[in-house]
């Protein structure tokens, strides 16, 4: 498509002072009909990258074959990684009860106070559970291979709604031995605190059992993960596409890049004779079908 602007200065490289003959502006075509302009070509009336959104959002409407094609690529990938190359964990917890009043001891009521004061223990109490002094005595008296600084790898505490109750969990492959970790602490926690904090006692609420079904990794979240990265990578794609495309489709494009009104344009006869055809065919296709 060829369209017609009025030149002012300069055409063909020859100033033309006073003169609005129009000029045709035909730049080169590629074999699909579209037309290219590199940049020395083009004289754009500003230097600030304008994104249609609208024209953005029907291109990856256009593309939503390859958009969905990577986000079920990328999420079968996602879950491949995950059964062959992530390591199951399963968590086995034990949960503490902190008290104010040393062991044994003989109390009538508890006061708001004490348990205010049991709540503040409780991060205390977590401490000296992570220390090397107790997780020490706990591989010694558990018999285990590992070191304090393993073992507290795959400790993680919290505290119970904040309550006077907190968690200790243990995570491993096996899910027996975070389970036998998990008794060890039980067993020489309370001792070790009670050495420490005088005037308190903990009791063991619930002693850890065998998981029965793996704590990480989630097929699930990374599956949703690995699609949701497959969707991003697809419309990023799409994006850098639509950016890239210097093309000038329709005298739209060539508005925005010329600072001059448009005085006409030239129809495609190609396309019109594609038409043509078309209607004619059709028509004798209609003349058939009534014989």
């Amino acid at each position: 498509m060829c369209t017609f602007a009025p030149q002012l200065e300069y055409l063909g490289g020859f100033p033309l002072k006073g003169t609005a003959s129009p000029a045709k502006i035909c730049p080169c075509t590629d074999r699909k009909g579209h037309t290219n302009m590199n940049e020395s070509n083009i004289n754009r009336s500003s230097d600030i990258l304008e994104i249609d959104l609208w024209k953005l959002l029907l291109l990856c409407l256009r593309r939503w074959r390859l958009i969905l094609m990577c986000a079920l690529a990328a999420t079968v990938i996602s879950l491949i990684y995950t059964a062959n190359f992530i390591t199951p964990l399963y968590r086995a917890s034990v949960t503490i009860y902190v008290n104010n009043v040393k062991a044994n001891q003989q109390v009538d009521y508890i006061s708001a106070a004490n348990l205010a004061t049991s709540q503040q223990l409780v991060n205390t109490y977590v401490n000296i559970i992570r220390s090397d002094t107790v997780l020490e005595k706990v591989v010694k008296n558990a018999k285990l291979d590992y070191s304090a600084a393993e073992i507290r790898d795959m400790m993680t505490t919290a505290q119970v709604d904040e309550t006077e109750l907190f968690s200790v969990y243990i995570s491993h492959p096996d899910p027996e031995m975070a389970a036998k970790i998990a008794n060890a602490v039980a067993t020489v926690a309370p001792g070790e605190i009670e050495e420490f904090v005088e005037g308190s006692s903990t009791k063991i609420i619930d002693h850890a059992k065998v998981p029965t079904s793996r704590y990480t990794p989630s097929y699930r979240k990374n599956a949703f993960v690995g699609c949701a990265a497959g969707l991003l990578l697809a419309v990023v794609y799409v994006t850098l596409l639509y950016l890239m495309d210097v093309r000038i489709k329709n005298e739209e494009d060539l508005t925005q890049l010329f600072d001059l009104p448009m005085l006409g344009q030239i129809p495609s006869f190609a396309e019109n004779e594609r038409k043509k055809a078309g209607l004619n065919a059709q028509k004798a296709d209609e003349h058939g079908g009534e014989r």
